[in-house]
């Protein structure tokens, strides 16, 4: 999952409900910026904070148990995942092939998800973080990785939360 874990791009200004105001530039400091115009009651942003923190449990004792099923249960059937180095990944189909063969031949030993930031606007929830993992393959010493990673969410019909766009790397310097 953190090896195909987090999530996204950038929303379409059509998907957060807010017009295109043309090519502006945003002047609002990162850390500040908002998903849309509109405000958010910290009610929500709390909600999906707590969502998000016992979501974090289950993931990471999905990922070290190396159980695809309940991996894939996190994301939407149209989800995307935006890993580096390589192709985009679309769709549950292709999540749960992508978790199963890399886990044939890895596996998560360590795994530990922080949330830096939630922001929500509507029926769409992005969360910042970091990671860090160790992947034991079954032939070669363990690799540790730390990273960064975004998320969107999206609020489902039952009113639970899924994962609909992931995107994450490495803190790590290149090895030549």
């Amino acid at each position: 999952m953190r090896t195909t874990l987090i999530a996204l791009a950038v929303l379409p200004c059509a998907a957060c409900g807010t017009k295109n105001a043309g090519n502006r530039p945003d002047s609002t400091a990162p850390a500040a910026a908002t998903v849309a115009a509109s405000p958010t009651s910290p009610a929500s942003v709390a909600e999906l904070r707590r969502f998000i923190d016992s979501a974090q449990l289950r993931y990471i004792a999905a990922a070290t148990k190396g159980d695809v099923g309940a991996i894939g249960s996190f994301y939407t059937d149209d989800a995307a995942v935006l890993t580096p180095n390589a192709k985009a990944v679309h769709g549950r189909a292709e999540i749960d092939k992508g978790n199963t063969q890399m886990l044939s031949t890895t596996k998560i030993t360590a795994l530990k998800l922080s949330t830096d930031d939630v922001q929500i606007s509507g029926d769409f929830g992005v969360e910042t973080g970091s990671y860090e993992q160790t992947l034991t393959p079954k032939t070669g010493k363990p690799m540790h990785d730390v990273g960064k990673y975004l998320l969107v969410w999206k609020r489902q019909a039952d009113g639970s939360w899924k994962i609909l766009r992931e995107a994450y790397n490495t803190d790590l310097a290149a090895k030549s």
